[in-house]
């Protein structure tokens, strides 16, 4: 009896974290905590959607104004950032590779939450992010510089070796980095930034290296297949070709009513074009990994 109690009593709980835990302003930035101006939400929305199109790599930028009315009531950050990670489904379900920035600016702390298709080097990794291209920033009180390095950073240090499947050390591609890290982010926000304008809508491309070959010949082209509902999700397809070794792939994808993806068919069926990459969440997983720095 007192087991199917404290069952009960558990479930209750996590019914209700996963109740309180907040909706997602969007799929690249939601900035709950109100500390980016409308430009810089801007610039970071789009340097996020880049960064996705290119790697195929879905990184995610959260604000928060501490974390007790957000779901997170008692709780450490790293749990937080855990269960928001699994509540929104960041990343792909299949690869389990999306990555989850937050700032909780109540306690002055920023976590990277890796997705689990990670291997445990990539939390030194994390931390070496954090250390030379977010919190110098922080500590000066520039929110938006900080987490334009720590997108750049972590595309360079985390998704671009994770996705070429090489063994990566915790100092590698680091050593050219200074205390901030914002000179080489600042190059790699100019490369990211101009793929954004790459690819045209149900026909966009993104080169990224074949799984297979190893070269940076793999072209994706993602399509709407069945368009989602206001009550059930839509089905996309992901095709992955090399123009290299000829390997091929296909992957299906849901498509969320209110994703940007499905916000833009919508259109582009309207009739009012539009450009841009893939949107919604892909049900990816956290098993806790990641880094935490304090500013």
């Amino acid at each position: 009896m007192f087991l199917r109690s404290l069952a009960v009593a558990l479930t209750l709980a996590t019914s209700a974290l996963a109740q309180s835990i907040p909706d997602p302003l969007s799929d690249t930035l939601s900035d709950f905590a109100d500390v980016l101006d409308a430009t810089q939400e801007g610039r970071i929305s789009r340097l996020l959607a880049a960064t996705r199109d290119e790697t195929g790599v879905q990184m995610v930028v959260v604000t928060l104004p501490g974390l007790e009315d957000y779901g997170g009531a008692g709780q450490g950050i790293e749990a937080y950032a855990k269960a928001l990670f699994n509540a929104w489904g960041v990343g792909a379900a299949d690869r389990n590779d999306g990555i989850l920035m937050l700032l909780d600016t109540e306690r002055r702390e920023a976590r990277i939450a890796l997705g689990s298709g990670y291997d445990p080097v990539y939390d030194g990794r994390a931390a070496r992010v954090l250390s030379t291209a977010v919190l110098p920033a922080l500590q000066a009180g520039n929110y938006a510089e900080g987490i334009e390095a720590g997108i750049v950073s972590a595309r360079d240090r985390l998704v671009v070796p994770f996705r070429s499947g090489q063994k990566v050390s915790l100092t590698d591609g680091f050593a050219d980095e200074g205390s901030s890290g914002l000179p080489t982010a600042l190059l790699g926000f100019g490369a990211v930034a101009a793929v954004a304008g790459f690819g045209i809508w149900r026909q966009r491309r993104a080169r990224v290296t074949c799984p297979r070959c190893g070269a940076a010949t793999l072209e994706r082209r993602r399509e709407t297949i069945e368009p989602p509902t206001r009550s059930e999700p839509g089905v996309g397809m992901q095709h992955l070709t090399c123009s290299a070794c000829g390997f091929i792939d296909r992957k299906s994808y849901p498509i969320r009513w209110n994703s940007s993806e499905a916000r833009r068919d919508r259109e582009d069926r309207r009739g009012g074009g539009g450009n841009g990459g893939g949107g919604g969440f892909g049900g990816g997983r956290s098993s806790g990994g990641g880094a935490t720095g304090k500013w």
